[in-house]
């Protein structure tokens, strides 16, 4: 260990020393400083520091290939988008400057590769297209800084092989997939560094503060983010992908500290997803292997695959490209997590860990190159079979929509055009599967497309596994977490009308122009309660009917449902013609459609005038958040509130809790974690807020959290008890007498069915329940990954969200817990004093994509206020008197 330790310093300590021409031998083991073009600086001489002796900032990467692109005709950058922090999104284009000057042409010439409908191209003639993409969990920093080295490398090389790869190839590489993340850990490490550097893993240097690096500026996995592109850099990245469909995709990562180096092929069959030719993993993954493998064995650097990390869904960058006719790979490197520290291997150095990967994104380009004709070719194939695939398949086409939620309907046809599915007008108005489907605002999606295979990932649902143990989730449909109806349909002949380029451009407006008494508001429409959180901001009065009426014009009345917004013009302190200037911007910026009315007399149901339509107050939240949060979930919330409400949400540091003024909020959120900082006077404050009024919405075991400390007094919680019982975990020891026991030292395998691996279930919601406002229909979908198992109320009014005696929709979970998830409660209102608490068993803003849960969040958020007033609705009324 000492000699190891010794060794490593040394390495780093030569590396931050010596000149430009040893780096480069250092970094490029076996190649002569004098192949380079010295026109070209390196990144030590552009930078000013040698490679691994600072973490480089995101500006000063992209002014390095700015200047690449300055000196060399070998290289194009192109800007793809801007983060939320107004960071450049940027992809370098290297290749021969012919290829340069047909870049566009050869994107053309590439469509041979997956349009079954025209002939095979010349194989010969196509450079295979590599994609080295950097960073995606921004404090996995030697990535970008290995991103540095193999542009110059590719740009400066004058070697006879670089020159053949670049005629051979069209190399797309992404430096920064996560800049906000990536500028967050590198001020980390950079500010936490000492002289001589302390290797001793619990230094500061090495232990990020909450919420870490990893993420982007709303705490999203950007690698969990490639099929449902909810984050700006996502749907750049997207649109940049359907440029070329590249042939091999690399995605550089690191792992912890223990941990040598990891590429695939990973664990056979039982992290590998059905739908994908064999090929994918047998070929094509095993001739990558050995180029790595050589690559490593060279450095004498330790390495391994076959045992871990899922290729099973589309949603890492690693897995994408193989739902794409490429092959998507993933690369692990043992981390530093600053400039060295010491692991069960040794002292891990920072320069160490970006030369191995800048030595397997060099074995990259020696593989795709020498195999180029294998993996254009798998890729032709790729695409003709998925038509053979689809033919295959019971289900031809699928159908979706939702008249009464046209923007929300918009956002998912937007969704499947990002990815290139085929998507058609639905050419007249039918009725399947008791749902009814409305030309103009549905759409067929047909099966027999080149893009069966990413199709039936966003729609079908999927409950057989060769395996129980799982990296990630095992339910990612879309169309569930969307929410919207959907039917799966065996007619291949169903009326399908025009072919969809684009998504609707949806517009507001005041139908009936202004009106001097009332504007209305449908909450069924996904930006209605944007829209209301934009007429709070005005300053105007709003109110939200707790019963469904009829008004508008006797010879065309309209009805409206639960949590239809009045905005009633005289109850406003501004005149009628500003309240419509208003109410019109209103309509336009959040394309929604208002109906004036002139009357509060209703056709049909309740007046505008009832007890049952009462004003919303606006909306003052906060977000607990800091050390003991989980991240992720306090990242959803903000991002659900900021950019789907437009809600100013204050984010209240834990340690800040004991001095905030609680009184000016009408909501607080709860996320899972850990709150054990919260003292006991600090949770008799939130006990006393709630009782006064407030409405408290926990998620998860934040859940057990409030009932555990005696907030809400209901016996709502079930012990998580389930998992230990699962006959897989005990199948090894069938036959023998006694209790089971373990016999292999590695539990992981064994106890894997404890966990809930991320799982889509149906559940019945309450749509009279201002939680339930909106929904058109009681069947709902909910997305599951935890152990809270909350009870139904013995209120049958409070238990707002229940799941169904066989709920499992898709996705892996072990018979003891799915015994315990049916029949539970997934959303309980209970009430304390003057407020409430809405308990979630589950995240309803898991990932930022499940929309159909998302909404009882904004519910909870804006309507929770009304809930449990003396004079409530009648299912409120009646839970008070039952209680």
């Amino acid at each position: 260990m000492k000699t190891y330790l010794s060794a490593a310093l040394l390495t780093l300590a030569l590396v931050q020393t010596l000149p430009a021409t040893a780096q480069n031998s250092y970094f490029f083991p076996g190649t002569q400083a004098g192949s380079f073009d010295p026109k070209v600086p390196t990144p030590e001489q552009f930078l000013g520091y040698p490679i691994g002796s600072h973490y480089t900032r995101s500006d000063q990467i992209v002014a390095y290939l700015r200047e690449l692109d300055r000196l060399s005709d070998r290289v194009s950058l192109r800007v793809l988008g801007t983060t939320f922090e107004e960071r450049p999104q940027v992809v370098a284009t290297i290749t021969t400057p012919q290829h340069q000057q047909q870049l566009a042409q050869l994107q053309l010439d590439r469509r041979a590769l997956r349009d079954p409908k025209l002939p095979a191209p010349d194989y010969g003639k196509l450079p295979v297209v590599v994609s080295l993409n950097f960073g995606v969990h921004g404090n996995e920093s030697s990535s970008s800084e290995a991103a540095l080295l193999l542009a110059y490398y590719l740009t400066a090389s004058t070697s006879p092989e670089t020159q053949q790869w670049l005629e051979q190839a069209v190399v797309t590489l992404d430096p920064l997939e996560n800049p906000d993340g990536r500028d967050r850990a590198s001020h980390w490490f950079d500010q936490n560094k000492s002289w001589p550097n302390p290797t001793d893993p619990l230094d500061r240097e090495h232990t990020e503060a909450w919420p870490s690096g990893r993420t982007n500026h709303f705490y999203t996995d950007l690698n969990r983010d490639w099929l449902p592109l909810t984050q700006p850099e996502s749907r750049a990245r997207m649109a940049f992908f359907h440029e070329w469909y590249p042939n091999v995709m690399i995605d550089f990562h690191e792992m912890g500290t223990n941990g040598t180096y990891y590429f695939e092929p990973s664990k056979p069959h039982s992290t590998e997803n059905d739908l994908i030719p064999r090929a994918t993993y047998e070929v094509l993954n095993v001739h990558m292997a050995k180029y790595f493998a050589k690559a490593l064995d060279n450095l004498g650097s330790l390495y391994w695959t076959k045992e871990q990390f899922d290729n099973l869904s589309p949603i890492y960058g690693s897995t994408y490209p193989d739902f794409e006719g490429g092959v998507g790979i993933t690369f692990e490197v043992g981390s530093s997590r600053g400039l060295a520290q010491e692991g069960t291997n040794g002292v891990v150095t920072f320069p160490f860990t970006i030369r191995n990967h800048v030595a397997t994104g060099l074995a990259t380009m020696r593989g795709a190159v020498e195999e180029k004709d294998l993996y254009l070719r798998h890729q032709r194939e790729f695409f003709v079979s998925a038509l053979s695939e689809a033919r295959k398949s019971p289900t031809k086409a699928y159908v979706f929509g939702n008249a009464q939620d046209p923007t929300l309907t918009n956002k998912f046809l937007s969704l499947l055009l990002q990815h290139k599915v085929e998507v058609h007008e639905l050419g007249k108005t039918v009725t399947l599967d008791q749902q009814r489907f409305e030309q103009g605002t549905a759409y067929v999606v047909p099966t027999a497309q080149p893009q069966y295979r990413i199709v039936n990932s966003l729609f079908e649902e999927l409950t057989t596994f060769h395996d129980s143990v799982f990296y990630d989730v095992t339910g990612w449909s879309q169309a569930h977490a969307y929410g919207l109806a959907v039917s799966k349909q065996k007619n291949a002949n169903l009326v399908q009308g025009a072919a969809v380029e684009a998504p609707k451009t949806l517009t507001g407006e005041v139908r009936g122009g202004q009106s001097g008494y009332a504007y209305l508001l449908p909450w069924s429409d996904y930006n209605a309660p944007r829209a209301l959180a934009a007429l709070h901001r005005a300053g105007l009065v709003a109110k939200v009917s707790f019963k469904p009426f009829r008004a508008g014009p006797a010879d065309k009345p309209v009805d409206f449902g639960y949590g239809t917004l009045v905005i009633p013009v005289a109850a406003q302190k501004l005149p009628a013609d500003s309240v419509f200037q208003i109410v019109s911007r209103v309509s336009r910026q959040n394309q929604v459609a208002f109906t004036s009315v002139s009357t509060g007399f209703s056709v049909g149901g309740i007046d505008l005038g009832s007890n049952n339509v009462r004003t919303v107050p606006e909306t003052k939240a906060a977000l607990l958040v800091g050390t003991g949060t989980n991240a992720s979930e306090v990242g959803e919330a903000w991002f659900v509130a900021s950019q789907q409400l437009g809600v100013p949400l204050s984010r209240i540091e834990l340690s800040n809790f004991g001095r905030a003024p609680l009184g000016r909020y009408t909501s607080i959120v709860v996320v899972g974690g850990t709150y054990t900082s919260l003292d006991r006077a600090a949770v008799e404050k939130l006990r006393r807020w709630v009782q006064d009024g407030g409405t408290l919405i926990t998620l998860k075991n934040a859940s057990e959290w409030v009932i555990k400390q005696g907030i809400v007094k209901d016996k709502l919680l079930i012990p998580a008890n389930g998992g230990w019982a699962d006959t897989t975990a005990v199948a090894t020891a069938k036959g023998r007498a006694g209790a089971p026991r373990r016999s292999d030292f590695v539990q992981q395998e064994q106890e894997g069915t404890r966990a809930i691996a991320g799982s889509i279930y149906a559940a019945d919601v309450d749509i009279t329940n201002p939680i339930g406002f909106g929904l058109s229909s009681r069947r709902l979908y909910v997305f599951r990954n935890g152990t809270t198992f909350l009870r139904p109320s013995r209120n049958p009014y409070a238990t707002v969200v229940q799941y169904t005696g066989k709920p499992l929709v898709s996705g892996y979970v072990s018979q003891a817990n799915l015994q315990q998830i049916s029949n539970s409660a997934a959303v309980v209102v209970s009430k304390v004093g003057a407020g409430r608490v809405v308990l979630f068993a589950d995240d309803p803003n898991f990932r930022n994509y499940w929309h159909g849960t998302s909404r009882l969040f904004a519910n909870a958020l804006l309507l929770g206020p009304l809930l449990n007033l003396p004079e409530g609705s009648a299912a409120v009324s009646a839970a008070e008197e039952a209680e």
